[in-house]
């Protein structure tokens, strides 16, 4: 019969090999603030934070969607994905939004707790249907589940994009060219 202390030991192990793991999904590649159409991520380690908002704007020559944070930046891969279907823990699913191509945000390192599903059911914590934008045209949560967030993105057309990160509050910019 295992003891209590030999339990929690087990349990902290248990723990930082998933969180480790976790970080260890998305090493660094691509470059911030760079026009591109490949993928880029970035391991900023194995703080947990909470998604508080996801907007969206047109700007004169590109459309900009941004995720907003509190806590640390997130470890994250964006990427646009090769055809109409999206995997994840739960197998192959047809994605079902606005778009002729697809781009996933794949965020780990957010905790799947009370305090993010009061944030997530906030009434505009993600634009809601079709947008009325050149470039981006619509958003929508993929998967929630044991400190990964994913979000795919409909895009008009498979353009260059860009990854910029943003403090005060703490952002994650991803910007399309029209």
């Amino acid at each position: 019969m295992l003891t209590t202390s030999i339990k929690l030991f087990i349990g902290f192990v248990l723990l930082g090999f998933l969180v480790s793991s976790a970080a260890a999904q998305f090493p660094n590649s691509g470059k911030l603030n760079a026009w591109t159409t490949r993928p880029v991520s970035r391991r900023h380690g194995t703080e947990s934070t909470y998604v508080q908002k996801i907007r969206v704007g047109r700007h004169q020559a590109f459309d900009r969607v941004v995720f907003e944070f509190s806590g640390s930046m997130p470890n994250y891969r964006v990427e646009y994905l090769n055809s109409r279907f999206y995997e994840d823990e739960g197998g192959r699913h047809r994605i079902r939004i606005a778009g002729r191509a697809f781009m996933q945000v794949a965020l780990s390192v957010i905790p799947a707790d009370e305090e993010q599903l009061k944030l997530r059911d906030q009434k505009d914590f993600i634009p809601k249907g079709r947008l009325k934008l050149p470039s981006v045209w619509e958003v929508d949560e993929a998967t929630w589940f044991e400190g990964y967030y994913d979000f795919l993105l409909g895009i008009g057309a498979r353009k260059p994009f860009r990854v910029s990160e943003l403090s005060d509050p703490l952002r994650l910019v991803i910007e399309f060219k029209h």
